[in-house]
């Protein structure tokens, strides 16, 4: 009871409280223009955010009982307006044309007329109905038009229609009304006009602030002996909305999608480039490729590193007997078996791991061959040679190395390990894990037996960080294989010199290289490949990017040229990482107060051609920001562009063309009334407060009330000058 005591209290002083001014507002409109919105901005300091804005309307009314039962809207509702306290109650009305509004326009004193600059039909109802109706109920009270939704002026139109409900009627840009439209309406009416946005939380202040000097205007002419409502100006001016600057847009990048089971897995099915051949119990043979084991394995990339081509160091591995092929099946533990002739001293090579030296000798018969045993130096290997193989893909010979496997070797088990390292990937439903982890024993693929280590111990959610070490470690190899010409296969020849590259590599990791090198095209037979128009620094990312799947772009590498490689060689990721590398340089750039205008005109056109959306819009939003720069620095350029790019910068130029004819207007009308204030200034300064007059003043004046001045004794003129007798002036 003590509580609904206090807020009826608080609520019945503001009545009776002197020299605080209670101000009814009522605010009427169409439907669906925002009228409770604002209400709800100004009473309870309401924000809208965008679900709310896009949201299907719902007719609401905001009720008026709120002053009473919450004291934060009561404290909100008073206010000091050029030094008069008020206390300002706000009246909400439907917007249906034949409700009966008499009620609430009873005794108002100042009401605030809504339309939507959204819809055209609204401002048509402000005259044609609403301010007709106000006319008619309260014909003495000032009226505020104010135009709502001003957001929707420099909003993406499409954006909104596409976010907003199915039924809802589309907003067309035809329906998007100028300021001038509303500005004519209210100086036809003989209104003050404002424009507001509930969403970006403007105009409020400035519309509830003027219509309550309207008030205290209209009440000062009624209730002349209140001195406190002297001062009250009439409605200012409303400086016009700036709309604020479209973001950048973002650049996205594709997510990075290792090994996904079309890329270096397909090409270890498929042995398209490959150049080695492991023969697996002397009659199964697999084909690989170098540059994956040895990148993958510091024991493949000492093994193909070894120089055995000089055939007075290599030796001849004798025939092995039945017998002895059945020991090894059963221990993987190899003795030494060669003959080494006495005159050749041996050769060791220390290439790995493991403890063996690698022993060489020479064997001459009817049927020569070269080999290198390996018994010694790997329990793995038995022996490695180079012969030309028939390609299984091709039909074609190819030079390869020949690598015979130890006899234990078999077939499921060593799949699965080559797997791992063309894809760092193994399958927890491998049957033989036990085997998997002895070749990976032997083969020095430690991460490929830890993995095995956690599946057994069902910890198999542990191999995902190993496998992103294992393709980390991958990818430094493969670039350091790069950047020294390890295990190349292929040569391009460009504008300005020639690069080495690798076949696998390439098939695996783009499309394009895939169709080149594994279709019927000439350079699928070619050692060498010309790429005209393409410098070594542009081919040099670009390969880069293939092996390593990043982009380290080097200080004179031409972020166009490297675009538009990108979109020959179908690599959309590499456009997009090209494209953020390019936008970053061009923010770097304006922060250091270079002028990049120049260069982003020319950056437009280049990358709409090369598909490069992203920096193209990029450009574009760089250019409608800064448009009247650009245009006074590179007017013939602008014009020298298409006839969409230049659509485009005049519907999205920032400022707009609306608020610079807004603001011209603003400082026109401003200066007007500055001098009008001037003028009335000088007007009441001869009129300022005075009890006694030393000049002869007037019978009757404006706002003045004289008491007669006794007559002159002689009315003929004086040359001395006139005793005039002192008159008391009031200013009412």
């Amino acid at each position: 009871f003590s509580l609904l005591s206090h807020r009826a209290l608080n609520t019945s002083m503001d009545y009776e409280r002197p020299n605080v001014e209670t101000i009814k507002c009522v605010v009427v409109g169409d439907n669906a223009v925002g009228k409770t919105r604002l209400i709800c901005a100004r009473a309870c300091n309401t924000t809208l955010n965008q679900y709310q804005l896009l949201a299907t309307h719902v007719p609401t009314v905001w009720a008026i009982d709120q002053y009473r039962v919450c004291q934060e809207v009561l404290e909100r509702s008073r206010d000091v307006v050029d030094e008069v306290s008020v206390s300002l109650r706000l009246w909400d009305t439907f917007g249906d044309h034949h409700k009966d509004r008499r009620f609430a326009y009873g005794r108002s004193d100042v009401v605030v007329l809504c339309f939507s600059i959204a819809n055209p039909n609204s401002l048509h109802h402000v005259k044609t109905m609403w301010h007709m109706e106000i006319k008619h109920f309260c014909p003495r009270t000032p009226v505020i038009l104010v135009g709502c939704q001003l957001d929707l002026r420099y909003a993406d139109l499409e954006a909104v229609n596409r976010a907003r409900r199915p039924l809802a009627r589309p907003i067309k840009p035809g329906d998007i009304l100028p300021p001038e439209s509303g500005r004519e309406v209210a100086k036809e009416l003989g209104i003050s006009y404002y424009e507001t946005s509930v969403f970006d939380q403007f105009g409020i202040k400035d519309i509830f602030d003027n219509a309550i000097r309207a008030a205290l205007i209209s009440r000062r002419h009624l209730q002349f002996w209140k001195s406190h409502l002297r001062k009250v100006q009439k409605p200012l001016l409303q400086a016009p909305f700036l709309p604020p600057k479209a973001p950048p847009p973002l650049i996205k990048i594709p997510e990075c999608v290792i090994n996904n089971g079309e890329g270096p897995g397909l090409l270890l099915d498929s042995p398209l480039c490959a150049d080695v051949m492991f023969i697996l119990q002397d009659h199964i043979h697999i084909f690989a490729h170098k540059i994956y084991l040895s990148t993958s394995s510091s024991k493949f990339y000492d093994l193909f590193q070894m120089d055995f081509s000089d055939e007075s160091q290599c030796l001849v591995v004798t025939e092995r007997h039945a017998r002895d092929s059945l020991l090894r099946t059963l221990s993987l533990d190899t003795e030494e078996d060669v003959a080494v002739l006495p005159n050749l001293s041996p050769c060791s090579l220390r290439a790995s791991k493991s403890d063996g030296t690698l022993k060489m000798m020479s064997f001459s018969g009817k049927h020569r061959r070269t080999k290198l045993s390996l018994a010694s130096w790997s329990k793995a290997f038995y022996s490695i040679h180079k012969e030309s193989v028939t390609n299984p893909v091709t039909g074609s010979p190819a030079h390869m190395t020949v690598v015979k496997m130890d006899y234990s070797i078999q077939l499921g088990p060593f799949s699965a390990v080559l797997r791992f390292l063309y894809t760092g990937e193994l399958d927890e439903e491998e049957r033989d894990l036990m085997k998997i982890a002895q070749i990976a024993e032997v083969l020095e693929v430690f991460d490929l037996r830890m993995m095995v280590e956690n599946i057994m111990n069902h910890e198999g959610f542990m191999n995902q960080e190993i496998t992103k070490a294992f393709h980390v470690r991958k990818s430094n190899r493969i670039k350091e294989c790069l950047n020294k010409n390890t295990f190349t296969d292929v040569t391009f020849r460009l504008e300005d010199g020639t690069i080495n590259a690798h076949r696998p590599l390439l098939i695996s990791s783009c499309d394009w290289m895939a169709a080149v090198f594994g279709g019927s095209f000439m350079e699928s037979a070619n050692n060498e490949v010309s790429f005209p128009g393409t410098s070594r620094v542009c081919m040099q990312a670009v390969l880069e990017y293939l092996y390593t799947n990043q982009l380290c772009p080097m200080a004179e590498l031409d972020p166009m040229e490297l675009t538009a490689l990108a979109n020959r060689l179908c690599l959309p990721r590499l456009t997009a990482l090209t494209e953020h590398y390019a936008v970053s340089e061009l923010v770097k750039a304006s922060k250091d107060g270079q002028d990049i205008d120049g260069e982003v005109l020319t950056y437009l056109e280049l990358a709409q051609f090369h598909n490069a959306n992203q920096l193209a819009a990029w450009c574009l939003h760089h250019i409608c920001t800064h448009y009247n720069n650009v245009c006074a620095n590179y007017r013939k350029e602008i014009k020298a562009k298409s006839a969409e790019n230049q659509e485009y910068f005049e519907k999205h130029r920032w400022p707009p063309v609306w608020y610079l004819k807004e603001e011209d207007h603003y400082q026109r009308v401003r200066k007007e009334r500055e001098k009008e204030d001037v003028v009335l200034n000088k007007h009441h300064s001869r009129r300022r407060w005075c009890f006694w007059s030393t000049s002869p003043a007037p019978q009757t004046a404006q706002g003045i009330c004289l008491l007669p001045r006794a007559p002159a004794s002689n009315p003929a003129p004086r040359k001395e000058v006139p005793t005039t007798h002192a008159v008391p002036m009031f200013y009412c």
